[in-house]
């Protein structure tokens, strides 16, 4: 709205009018507007101007002629009684509380629409010939009726209702209403204002004539287009105000908000807000309230305790938020993740550092309280009043500095916590976490938005954006499929009765007449309108909305002054750094020997696969942290295998060592499923016996002793052999350092030879060995510096535990004569010999990759970009995304050379 408007307000409401708009946020803007001018006409004190939404309208003028001694429903108690009333309908939809929840609230709103276009249904008996859904619905409305009258109270959506008799009845004269920002007036309000009194609509004025319809090739383009214009805007005139309209503001906010952020660096500043707020419960604020209550009452995701602990709102100091966050990573670095972690649980565990004494003793005082009153029923007026206190037990809002927006969420927050208490109004009881889920939906429910800055540029929706002032306008999202907006009908009342009563949706036809009201609202409302849309959305075509068409015109493409850099300056400059720090004697053990290295091995694979990975993860310590499962992870299950396994061939008293032994098993799958259920016993991790049920465990009982029962069959075909060892643990010279490994088991073959295997429950190829850079060195690496000086490599073998192909796979010196031809795949072993020129190759390929690890290579060189970078966690670090062409190149020259 331009100054005409303005202009027109002010005489109404020095006359002694009220103005009523159709949103909250009009309300707040048009009021800001009026005093702004009190301010430039140089007043230091003026009245208040009667500029009203309509709720407040409504409500105000209700409370003022009620005398019946009934209470207004606030929206939590209406959404209370409709969810009573649906459960004890027995819809089978209902049974679920979810579900429930859901029919409630389409109930409410069925309701509502009814109350705003066809309050003659509201009748029982107008009702009497509706089916299906529609007569569970009216049924749902005769109980609710008669639970309002019981209780005394009225519903939000009947008070305009109410309020048409006790005008009629009341003949006093009323102030003038007008009407801004209604794009239309529905049945029920033009019934109130008629019987209120003299009231009209504000004059829109005719159509501007700076109307522009623009084409952008995409979406970004088009967003690009808008933020530009809008630098425009304010360079010419750093005092205009601008209006950003948009579909689906909450879906596109994110988006909204890094283009706008990313003009921050213009002169002059685009200073913006939108003007729809965000869901209260994903403020810092009131998550963290929620998440600390849950968390002394039940379980956190292990994603929220991280978020909890590291935002300040959950301690007292940075040192407890370090000190909880260094536990988290210790517990991460043990495997000790898990999906959902209990406060008992959480404290419990052992880890480095302990939790803080402080933070500690805070939250079991919480908690103690807590659980104090949670032993029976309370009302909620009780639990509105314990839950502010246990919050301060535990030290909540925690050590976050203040500031307007956290104090005004925290505000909030009360404000939606004292909405809850007032569920008890007909006098329920609930539970602690009965109440603590309705606070958590009601803060979902809420929308949240600090107090505006009267920024230079406002972002709205369509609907929002009636009865807001501005200079100049810009419509996104102008396309044939996004206007008119689209929706459906409602599910719970009969089509005829929303056709005929004109309600949202129920035809194209009122969804085009409201899609041109808006538009011919907003065309009339500023000195310049641009309306834009992309015209392939997703990789499709679309095309210029008709209702803008008729505005505005055939659409023109984005002129080149607002196409902006589609490919922004870089904000870091790329290079190849081949400069490297050679290993520091500190930090490693130390002997005569040279340095040594614990877990060399997988270091020298590292190194061998990506350089900067292996010195990022053994020198800087940067780790990919699994995420936690809900059951046994793959890695467990790897390690139960392992654990099995050595347990059946580490020797007596339980185990056995030779072929002999092996067969002398009268019962194997016995043999096998007592070991299986020992190791069970001792190796599963607490948090999976917590959280999964007994049967699951069992399940996997079941299936590692039909695996294992499966290879021993498999290895019973073999000839001789003697387990020399188990689970070997050694120290290699390998050049200037000392690698500590890890061998799964050694046999002794029948020629006295040692063949080193190792467990595998995937399906592993002996590619991975291939030179140069092979994929695994732990094998080579074993067979190069790890045996002993008398000792005699007969072979290299994957043990390959997997269900229906149990098999060796290596490089074996006589396969035949020292494995057997029994051996179900035998013959393919014999292909792939073991040969001195090979462990040659290995050996000098091993010591090249030493060499640089200990002179401090960290070049980014993925082996294979694909699958390599795939099982990488650290692209932050090495920030090799931002080398695509690189990575494409590689990967064409690998699929080349393959072929």
């Amino acid at each position: 709205m331009g100054s005409t408007h303005a202009l027109e307000i002010d005489a109404w409401l020095r006359e002694g009018g009220v103005v009523v708009t159709a949103s909250e946020r009009a309300a707040r803007a048009l009021a800001g507007t009026y005093h702004r001018e009190r301010l430039r006409e140089g007043k230091t004190a003026w009245t208040s101007p009667e500029i009203l939404s309509w709720p407040q309208f409504v409500r105000r003028a209700w409370e003022h002629r009620s005398q019946d001694g009934r209470f207004l429903l606030n929206h939590l108690q209406e959404r209370a009684l409709w969810t009573d009333i649906v459960a004890a309908g027995g819809h089978a939809a209902a049974t679920l509380a979810p579900s429930r929840q859901r029919l409630s609230a389409m109930a409410m709103d069925a309701h509502a629409l009814l109350c705003s276009y066809a309050p003659r249904f509201l009748e029982a008996r107008a009702r009497r010939a509706w089916t299906g859904d529609a007569a569970a619905f009216s049924d749902w409305l005769a109980r609710f009726d008669t639970t309002c009258a019981q209780t005394g109270s009225v519903s939000e959506n009947a008070v305009p209702l109410e309020l048409v008799a006790m005008l009629n009845a009341d003949g006093r004269p009323r102030a003038p209403l007008l009407l801004a920002g209604f794009d239309r007036v529905l049945p029920v309000q033009q019934t109130l204002f008629e019987a209120w009194g003299t009231w009209k609509r504000i004059d829109e004025g005719r159509q501007r004539s700076a109307m522009r319809l623009y084409q952008a090739g995409d979406r970004e383009a088009e967003l690009t287009a808008c933020t530009t214009w809008c630098k425009n805007q304010l360079a010419s005139d750093p005092e205009a105000r601008l209006l950003v309209i948009t579909q689906d503001v909450a879906s596109r906010r994110g988006e909204i908000e890094r283009a706008f952020l990313a003009s921050l660096g213009s002169k002059p500043p685009l200073a913006f807000e939108f003007s729809l707020g965000v869901p209260l419960a994903q403020t810092a604020m009131a998550r963290s309230a929620i998440l600390l209550l849950r968390f002394l009452d039940g379980a956190l995701e292990e994603h929220e305790l991280d978020w909890l602990i590291s935002t300040g709102h959950g301690v007292a100091s940075a040192f407890e938020a370090d000190a909880l966050q260094a536990r988290m990573r210790d517990l991460r670095r043990h495997k000790r993740q898990r999906t959902h972690w209990k406060m008992q649980a959480f404290l419990q565990q052992f880890a480095k550092p302990a939790a803080p004494a402080a933070w500690e003793q805070r939250m079991r005082t919480a908690q103690q309280r807590l659980q104090a009153a949670s032993h029976r029923a309370r009302s909620p007026l009780e639990w509105a009043e314990l839950a502010p206190q246990v919050l301060a037990a535990t030290g909540w809002p925690g050590e976050s500095g203040p500031s307007s927006a956290n104090f005004q969420a925290l505000r909030r927050l009360r404000q939606v916590i004292d909405v809850c208490g007032s569920l008890g109004f007909d006098g329920r009881q609930i539970s602690w976490r009965e109440f603590a889920g309705e606070l958590e939906g009601a803060a979902e429910e809420t929308l949240f938005a600090p107090e505006s800055q009267d920024p230079s540029i406002l972002i709205a929706g369509p609907a929002e954006s009636a009865g807001l002032t501005a200079d100049a306008i810009w419509f996104l999202g102008a396309s044939e499929e996004a206007w008119p907006a689209r929706g459906n009908m409602h599910p719970l009342l009969p089509a005829p009765v929303q056709r005929d009563a004109g309600m949202p949706h129920s035809s194209p036809r009122d969804d085009w007449d409201l899609a041109r009201a808006i538009s011919g609202r907003l065309a009339a409302s500023a000195e310049e309108i641009c309306f834009s849309y992309a015209r392939q959305v997703e990789g499709t075509d679309v095309g210029a909305s008709r209702v803008i068409l008729q505005l505005a015109g055939a659409p023109a493409l984005v002129p080149a002054e607002l196409a902006g850099e589609r490919v922004p300056a870089p904000l870091a400059t790329i290079f190849d750094d081949d400069y490297s720090i050679p290993l520091p004697r500190t930090g490693f053990q130390e002997s005569g020997d040279g340095l040594t290295i614990r877990g060399g091995a997988r270091f020298l694979t590292m190194q061998s696969q990506c350089a900067f990975r292996a010195v990022a993860t053994s020198r800087l310590g940067a780790e990919d942290w699994e995420g936690a499962e809900a059951g046994l992870t793959a890695a467990v299950r790897g390690q139960l295998l392992h654990a099995v396994m050595h347990a059946i061939w580490g020797g007596p008293p339980l185990g056995i060592r030779t072929l002999e032994q092996l067969r002398a098993i009268a019962d194997r799958r016995a043999f096998v499923e007592e070991r299986v259920r020992e190791v069970m016993r001792d190796e599963v991790p607490d948090s999976a016996r917590e959280q999964m049920p007994g049967r699951y465990l069992e399940l996997e009982v079941k299936r590692l002793t039909r695996l294992i029962t499966e290879w021993l069959d498999y290895e019973a075909t073999r000839l001789p052999f003697t387990v020399v060892a188990t689970e070997v643990k050694s120290v290699a010279a390998v050049g200037d350092a000392r690698l500590e490994l890890r061998l799964d088991r050694i046999d002794q073959l029948n020629d006295g030879s040692l063949l080193v295997v190792d467990y595998k429950s995937g399906d592993m190829k002996t590619r991975v060995w291939e030179t140069p850079r092979p994929e695994d060195v732990q094998l080579p690496l074993y067979a190069g510096f790890g045996l002993e000086p008398d000792g005699v490599l007969g072979g290299l073998a994957f043990a390959k535990i997997r269900a229906g192909d149990a098999s060796f796979a290596g490089r074996i010196g006589n396969a035949l004569a020292t494995l057997g031809e029994k051996l179900p795949n035998a013959a393919a072993l014999g292909k792939s010999q073991l040969t001195a020129e090979q462990l040659l190759d290995w050996r000098e390929e091993i010591l090249r990759l030493m060499r640089e690890y200990l002179e401090g290579r960290a070049d980014v060189n993925p082996r294979d970009p694909k699958t390599t970078c795939d099982r990488c966690g650290l692209h932050v670090l090495c920030r090799i995304q931002e080398r695509p062409v690189t990575i494409i190149e590689e990967e064409e020259e690998a699929e080349e050379e393959d072929e």
